[in-house]
């Protein structure tokens, strides 16, 4: 019984040395046997009672687990209401900053597009942004600017490893602020091909090199999956996860099962990259509907003047146009009317051109299914000689380029030369200032609470000379301050006033909001520090400092101790470029002067 409770001769509540020992009533045995009590009947009497504390003992056992467990739920239940509570309190403020790091992070991709230092997730971001936020289409008009045509995932083509790296995680935080249910599919999508792209890429420089075999497989599962809509896609991937359960080809014999199972692995990152290119094409659409009513307004404006018919041309549709000027950029009608005939002629080459190779594409997956029938083997002695009689004798050196490679040469071509446009005119256009967007999207997410009031009086500094001042140009950063102010209900004031008769406010605490969005070196955080106030003895010059392209600011406070304790509402934190410092003073209770009362 002691070994099922776990006790032992040292180790029991009852301080018992002898308690594996068995005890031995001799009087009651002595007296049982002057009763008549057989020795047979005492042990079964003895066994009896045994089993009935051992039943005893399981159900206070089960009893005491139950115990634990009612006591861990309750728990739990606890933690589960605060929490509500916790979010009844704060009210929306999550989704609010959520929506807040969105609008900045799409501020600060608009920003860098401007200078003419545009990211990859830049121009991915600002094409969704023109075809929804209509705000910025006005913007981006005004400057110029267009979303560029081709494919969002043909941007990371050309990028390296680390690039790819960084994009990777610039797409995921995308992904997570996100606020619009529409634009997820968009950046789920993206994820799957730049997950690709970066295995790709970290296999090419750990120098793994690719077996002909593998360019072979690779080579015929691309013919197969290109230039697939997204439906076709999903048809392929049925019939490839029909295959490979059912163990045997469409003719009955034995089927390449790790061929297939590469199908399906590049089927995730073709859909993708379908999904991908239908998105963009109802970007477009959407691009375009907005050129053309612009367009349509400017010539309605214009032929008031100037009496100029405002029709259209019929059949624009989709325009493909680039990052570069934009082409409704001209103030009269006539403008307005060219642009939109060039963007027809855009798309219809455009479309001409995707029909060609879309048909190019159709002939060689045939031919590689084997469903024209019999193919002949290529013999150069049954073709006819090439004619040459008829050209000039400068053409006749001329090199044979394929349609395929010479459209792609083409492609780089005018994506070099966009580059080149986009990066001279976004230099002579003039930074937005980064702060006013901040600010404004700062002050929309966060409102002043009562006994607060907007604090934005700088504190001027002597002339400082920076280091690297000759290789950027320093800047102010903005800012959006709080005071908080308030009645101090000491003794003193609880004697000499009341509530019709109020002491006068004292300051109790600030609330800094200093923004860095544009920080050369983001491994530097921006710092704070106390200077004395020469000028006026009763407040302090609190100065913070931050590394290029940053001045330093600096603002004239109450002179008080501070309360450090986040219970208090100290705040010191730098993330996504705002570097916030809230506190408040420690109280001061009034004592009076024993030497007052003497008389």
């Amino acid at each position: 019984m002691a070994a099922q409770l776990g006790y032992s001769n040292k180790d029991n509540p009852f301080g018992d040395e002898k308690l594996n020992q068995k005890f031995v009533w001799i009087k009651k045995r002595e007296k049982e046997m002057k009763d008549g009590v057989s020795t047979a009947q005492r042990i079964e009497r003895d066994n009896k009672r045994k089993r009935e504390v051992e039943v005893e003992l399981e159900r206070l056992k089960d009893n005491r687990r139950q115990r634990e467990i009612d006591l861990q739920l309750r728990e739990q239940e606890d933690a589960r209401l605060k929490r509500e509570q916790d979010r009844a309190a704060l009210g929306d403020w999550e989704r609010r900053e959520d929506v807040f790091h969105y609008e900045m992070a799409k501020s600060r991709a608009k920003i860098r597009i401007k200078e003419g230092r545009a990211k990859p997730i830049d121009l991915l971001a600002i094409n969704i942004s023109l075809a929804t936020d209509s705000a910025l289409t006005k913007e981006f008009d005004a400057l110029g600017y267009e979303m560029d045509t081709d494919e969002p995932y043909l941007l990371l083509t050309n990028l390296n490893l680390a690039e790819l790296t960084e994009l990777h995680k610039d797409i995921r935080a995308y992904l997570e602020l996100e606020t619009i249910p529409e634009n997820k599919p968009f950046w789920e999508s993206l994820l799957i091909v730049c997950d690709d792209a970066v295995g790709v890429a970290e296999r090419i420089k750990s120098g793994v090199k690719f077996s002909r075999h593998e360019r072979d497989v690779q080579e015929e599962i691309t013919t197969m999956l290109a230039n697939k809509s997204y439906s076709q896609l999903q048809t392929i991937r049925d019939q490839v996860e029909r295959r490979l359960s059912g163990g045997s080809s469409s003719n009955g014999g034995p089927i390449d099962v790790e061929f297939w199972e590469a199908v399906l692995k590049a089927l995730v990152v073709w859909t993708a990259k379908a999904r991908l290119k239908d998105m963009h094409k109802n970007f477009l659409e959407i691009r375009l509907k907005q050129l053309r009513e612009s367009a349509a307004a400017l010539a309605s404006d214009t032929a008031k003047r100037e009496s100029i018919p405002t029709s259209l041309p019929a059949g624009t549709a989709a325009v493909p146009v680039k990052l570069g000027r934009s082409l409704l950029v001209g103030a009269s009608a006539v403008a307005a009317k060219e642009a939109a005939e060039k963007a027809a002629k855009a798309l219809k080459e455009m479309e001409t051109v995707s029909a060609a190779r879309g048909a190019w594409n159709e002939d060689m997956n045939a031919i590689h299914r084997g469903e024209d029938g019999f193919v002949e083997k290529y013999d150069p002695t049954t073709m006819p000689p090439l004619i040459t009689e008829d050209l000039m004798r400068e053409d006749r050196g001329y090199e044979i380029v394929d349609e395929e490679e010479d459209y792609e040469q083409l492609v780089a071509r005018r994506r070099e030369i966009l580059n080149e446009i986009a990066k001279a005119t976004g230099e002579k256009v003039e930074s937005a200032s980064s702060a006013d967007l901040m600010e404004a999207s700062f002050i929309d997410s966060a409102e002043v609470e009562d006994g607060e009031e907007v604090f934005n009086e700088e504190a001027k500094l002597s002339a400082t000379q920076y280091l690297w001042q000759d290789k950027y140009r320093p800047r102010k950063p903005r800012f959006f301050n709080r005071v908080h102010t308030g009645y101090e209900w000491n003794k003193y004031n609880q004697t000499h006033y009341d509530g019709d008769n109020p002491p006068p406010k004292v300051v109790q605490g600030y609330k800094f909001n200093i923004f860095y969005p544009d920080l050369i070196d983001k491994t530097k955080t921006p710092t704070y520090k106390i200077e004395e106030d020469l000028e006026y003895p009763g407040t302090v010059i609190l100065r913070f400092i931050a590394s290029a392209p940053y001045e330093d600011i600096a603002f004239r406070i109450v002179k008080k101790e501070w309360e450090y304790s986040h219970r208090s509402g100290f705040k010191s934190s730098f993330d996504r470029g705002v570097l916030q410092l809230h506190f408040h003073f420690k109280r001061q209770f009034y004592r009076s002067n024993p030497m007052d009362h003497l008389d």
